[in-house]
């Protein structure tokens, strides 16, 4: 049941890598559809169109959560909290699933014939094959939370034992959880202030210019915004990645002597994209006229806001987590001398 609990995962990732090509909503399966219109077409990744892929914040969301539930699964040695967050992501897959059939993206069209009369009519995205491997994604999530209970259940000597040994067991565990040090509890609690940073900076912009009143250039922490566009890079995907992991493991685990080294790796990787961020600022091309007809055009860019100050608070507590990290195992290893 443990082994079932840690691959099923890996299976909905799995599924959902097939889902970046294969649609999930297409609506060329609609009886709407005609060849003048435009296609709509939804995969893993959102609304995607023959001249721009649309991030949808939600699939990247999901999509962090998947990848930090595979890697975890395998670095937890007991699943019983795992499973917990694996059974809720798994409702949360199918949930959207349903409200995306429920509530199919629709686009009003218009265009003309060769004969130049005007026509139109609607799209409507309808389900494809990459619903049902959704939907086997998300009840794999939900068999692999169900497998770990059980699996832990299995595992659990305390059934064998007597009740006067479980007392005995249960005091012993509870002076350890009161006698960690503070080393130890900073190296669990910090990265959740790395969280709260990073999901402060949804709203909370990093670089930001409102130059006119037209167009702007906003980055926050789920990528490039302007008024057309939501564009999450791999670069803040694999922060986001490393933000929720570091979190999840220090609270879910005992995290093996190697962990604080890689919450030290995330920190310093997370501390050079700011550095690359505030280099090479993000611009957008702005065009308009003046009062006399005039074409203008000029390169707006974004200037470090208030969420340059919580990225770098993310990557401090990632570092002073990490370093506590290794602290605890060095005291440890004292105490044990």
């Amino acid at each position: 049941m443990r082994l079932f609990a840690r691959v099923l995962p890996v299976v909905t990732w799995a599924v959902w890598a097939v889902t970046l090509w294969v649609p999930v909503l297409d609506s060329s399966l609609n009886s709407l559809h005609t060849e003048e219109s435009m296609r709509i077409v939804v995969t893993s990744l959102g609304d995607v169109s023959s001249e721009l892929s649309d991030l949808d914040p939600k699939f990247v969301v999901i999509w962090s959560c998947l990848l930090a539930c595979v890697i975890s699964a395998w670095l937890v040695d007991r699943l019983r909290i795992w499973a917990w967050p694996t059974v809720c992501l798994g409702i949360a897959i199918l949930a959207t699933l349903i409200n995306m059939v429920a509530n199919p993206p629709t686009l009003m069209w218009d265009s003309q014939d060769s004969s130049g009369r005007w026509v139109g009519g609607m799209e409507v995205a309808s389900p494809a094959w990459g619903a049902a491997l959704w939907a086997v994604g998300g009840i794999a999530l939900i068999a692999a939370g169900i497998c770990g209970f059980i699996g832990e259940r299995q595992r659990s000597p305390e059934r064998q034992r007597s009740p006067e040994r479980f007392r005995q067991d249960t005091h012993s565990r509870f002076i350890v959880r009161q006698q960690r040090t503070p080393a130890e509890n900073a190296a669990r609690l910090l990265p959740l202030m790395s969280l709260v940073s990073w999901i402060v900076m949804i709203w909370v912009p990093i670089m930001d210019n409102q130059a006119t009143d037209e167009e702007g250039v906003t980055l926050t922490s789920l990528g490039f915004n302007t008024t057309e566009l939501v564009d999450m890079s791999p670069g803040i995907l694999f922060a986001w990645t490393a933000v929720i992991l570091s979190s999840a493991v220090g609270l879910t685990m005992e995290p093996p002597a190697w962990w604080s080294a890689v919450v030290v790796a995330f920190s310093v990787g997370l501390y050079l994209m700011l550095e690359k961020i505030l280099a090479h600022p993000p611009t957008v091309r702005w065009r308009g006229e003046t009062s006399s007809g005039e074409s203008i055009s000029a390169n707006i860019v974004g200037f470090p806001a208030a969420g340059v100050n919580f990225w770098a608070l993310g990557s401090i507590t990632l570092i002073a987590a990490g370093i506590s990290g290794l602290i605890a195992q060095r005291q440890r290893r004292r105490l044990f001398r």
